[in-house]
């Protein structure tokens, strides 16, 4: 008999009333043991797995990222090789972790950008359509200075499986940290990310987007913390929900004592195609010091009538044109990824999940 426990994640940098319920997250029911690593390209395996050639990569212990410490939990029952990419060995890699039916499996990555370097890393996860499982992959970095790095993610699995993403990134001066999220598999999906801006004038531009239907949750933690003068962040999330999805943004800005000068902007986009979703956003800046500038929005919206009734006009009826509304929201976060390829491969999942197609105008 496999045991099961509990995880808490996601925590609010500075609780609220706990009878909101958006202080935490609880991941309930994971499995004490029957983890696996992972299945990733043969060549990633070879060039990468358990690359110790680097001091640097002792530190990553250090790095906090946005779900929180009970990840490590996870970390120890599976005991994953570390999959640890530098860019000084390459300047773009991609990484596709196909999940298997009935497993749970976790992958553990490190990406390093030495001074006044460049790093691209793609992580695709995906799995045959009717696949259950967990998938959970943590994602550590660090740009030295002047340094950067761009970390594209794409949750492409199947409705049944259990997504579980944990990101933490550090920047020194003048480094730069670029997050591209795309969610789109997955009945739950857990995901956090933490980026301390170490050094002056280092920066982060994060771009998330999703599409829930039916009864999907996404459970969503984003940090940015400001460390050095100067700094600049920048968090803009947006997506769809549909029928009796349920999603909960929490957006932290946090300006300590010392960080004169920083600048950070949060901001969020939904559009709500259904009666019983349950949307929630949790915009949060933290300010210990005088000189910043924090701003924070969200913006809400169902498709107006005359909306509905040009397109109507245009040949569609309500469900099509709603279709048609999310696949727009989300083609725009798309043509951002930077790769063709996968381009093509996200926009194939939403044609899927959305019943939208191009022909159809």
């Amino acid at each position: 008999m496999v045991d099961n426990k509990d995880l808490t994640v996601n925590f609010l940098p500075s609780p609220t009333w706990n009878r909101l319920g958006v202080n935490r997250a609880k991941i309930r029911n994971i499995p004490v043991d029957g983890w696996n690593s992972i299945p990733v390209q043969k060549e990633i395996i070879e060039k990468y797995i358990n690359n110790s050639d680097l001091e640097i990569w002792d530190s990553f212990a250090n790095i906090q990222t946005g779900m929180g410490e009970e990840i490590d939990e996870i970390s120890k029952i599976s005991q994953p090789e570390k999959i640890r990419i530098s860019a000084d060995k390459t300047k773009s890699e991609k990484l596709f972790f196909n999940c298997k039916n009935g497993e749970n499996a976790f992958a553990d990555v490190e990406l390093y950008a030495p001074e006044n370097t460049e790093l691209t890393v793609f992580m695709t996860m995906q799995s045959a359509w009717n696949a259950n499982g967990i998938c959970a992959v943590r994602t550590k970095f660090k740009a030295e200075k002047g340094a950067k790095i761009r970390l594209v993610q794409l949750n492409l699995l199947s409705q049944n499986f259990r997504f579980i993403n944990d990101v933490g990134a550090e920047c020194e001066d003048n480094a730069a940290a670029e997050i591209l999220q795309l969610f789109i598999g997955g009945n739950e999906t857990y995901t956090g990310t933490k980026t301390t801006l170490l050094g002056k004038q280092s920066n982060l531009d994060l771009n998330v987007g999703y599409y829930c239907k039916d009864e999907q949750l996404l459970d969503m933690n984003y940090v940015a913390e400001h460390i050095g003068k100067k700094t600049v962040s920048s968090m803009n999330a947006g997506g769809v929900l549909r029928d009796k999805a349920h999603k909960l943004f929490r957006g932290t800005i946090d300006f300590p004592l010392g960080s004169s000068g920083a600048k950070g902007d949060e901001n969020e986009d939904v559009l709500i195609l259904g009666e019983d979703v349950i949307n929630q956003t949790v915009p949060l800046i933290l300010c210990a010091e005088e000189d910043v500038e924090g701003n924070h929005g969200a913006s809400i919206g169902r498709p107006s009538d005359d909306v509905l009734f040009y397109l109507a006009s245009r040949g569609l009826d309500e469900e099509e044109a709603c279709n048609l509304m999310a696949r727009a929201k989300l083609d725009a976060l798309c043509s951002k990824i930077g790769d063709e390829e996968l381009e093509t491969l996200a926009k194939s999942c939403l044609e899927e999940v959305t019943g939208y197609a191009n022909e159809k105008i």
